[in-house]
């Protein structure tokens, strides 16, 4: 059974822009209840500010109680024993069903391989759901800003908006946003923008949009190429991607405003979108030109061939209590006219010239704001 609140458990008071513990997006909010500062801190640095934390008394839609408990579970946590096995993508966390007592759903949720078991009690009635974890563990405290996330996007996406394969960031008070292929260049060019036009950084790899142009970024890791993140301390990877290089230095959104004094920027109204084209024949000078509305078209379309990513932040145990599967409009809202009514632009360049090449003069007079990097 989930327990009452109880007086001791501390909210998002005081921290952030302060508030009554409420985090809110798009007229949804989510209360989060813990002892333990530093969970509470762990969900702020991730959901915030794609999210806004809420005035005092602001009527909530949802709480998420955390709790450090013991849970003298065997390994395995019971999944081989739940009664339905949910494997999520994008990094294989596992839930398993295990019982549904008095209307609350209990779930076993292992969030990486060899990780203690964590416990989910899930109570529709009360609105609540209550993330049991083993002292100390810091794994399965990771489960709470997954659920924020959840709570969050599983709405969002519901309600017709659309998620995007993009990076983005505000200038002006505005997003520009890239679009480009797998290992394109979306994040060079998302972190070129914030140090060389001084533009307020959204997101480097998913971005959710809304039908009136307004462009989330959506909370998730960030992947810095390594020559733009001088000497911060992070996750370093190395691939090679279509016979090149690529070298990453990956962090959670707290490690990159820390590391690099990177700023974010709230949700913002679309301003202009570039679209960047890999094609280009060695040795070229990179080349831009507006996109016309069939090139454009093309482009967004398959930026938001996210089925993968949309089930990850779906919430189809209702452990959040968002909307089901079935009734969510990510997978069928078109995407005609998404993007448009904003300034975009083709830019035509070989990813090896991505880090050092004029892109700002090349798009100045096509993508408002990249006259600050003549």
């Amino acid at each position: 059974m989930v327990a009452d609140v109880a007086p001791g458990d501390r909210a998002l008071t005081g921290i952030g822009q302060g508030g009554d513990g409420t985090v809110q997006l798009e007229g949804v909010a989510l209360r989060v209840l813990t002892a333990d500062p530093d969970v509470l801190e762990a969900v702020m640095d991730m959901v915030v500010p794609a999210c806004s934390v809420a005035a005092p008394g602001t009527a909530v839609q949802w709480t998420l109680k955390v709790e450090e408990h013991r849970t003298a579970m065997c390994d395995d946590g019971g999944l081989a024993q739940g009664r339905l096995l949910v494997e999520l993508p994008c990094g294989g966390r596992r839930l398993a069903v295990t019982g549904l007592d008095a209307g609350v759903m209990r779930l076993v949720a292992v969030y990486r391989r060899g990780a203690l078991p964590a416990v989910m009690e899930v109570d529709a009635c009360r609105r609540v759901t209550r993330l049991l974890v083993e002292p100390g563990d810091a794994a399965g405290l990771r489960w709470a800003d997954y659920l924020a996330r959840v709570f969050f996007a599983s709405r969002l996406l519901g309600s017709g908006w659309r998620m995007l394969h993009a990076s983005a960031v505000a200038v002006g008070g505005r997003a520009v946003v890239f679009l480009a292929g797998r290992h394109g260049g979306k994040s060079t060019l998302a972190h070129r923008a914030v140090r060389e036009l001084g533009a307020r950084f959204l997101a480097d790899d998913l971005v959710v949009i809304g039908s009136d142009g307004t462009v989330v970024g959506w909370p998730a890791r960030v992947a810095v190429p390594a020559q733009l993140a001088g000497d911060a301390v992070g996750r370093y990877e190395r691939r090679v991607v279509d016979g090149v290089v690529r070298e990453r230095v990956l962090f959670t959104p707290a490690q990159h405003r820390a590391a690099l004094g990177v700023e974010y920027s709230p949700p913002v109204p679309l301003g202009a979108v570039v679209i960047v084209d890999g094609r280009l024949a060695a040795g070229a000078d990179i080349q831009a030109k507006p996109a016309d509305a069939r090139t454009l078209g093309r482009a967004v379309a398959g930026a938001a061939d996210v089925p993968q990513q949309q089930l990850y932040v779906s919430d189809p145990l209702g452990l959040m209590g968002g909307p089901r599967l079935a009734d969510q409009a990510a997978g069928t809202a078109p995407t005609t006219d998404l993007l448009t009514g904003v300034p975009a632009a083709v830019l035509r360049l070989t990813v090896e010239q991505l880090p050092q090449a004029p892109v700002w003069q090349t798009l100045d007079g096509i993508v408002p704001g990249t006259e600050r990097g003549r």
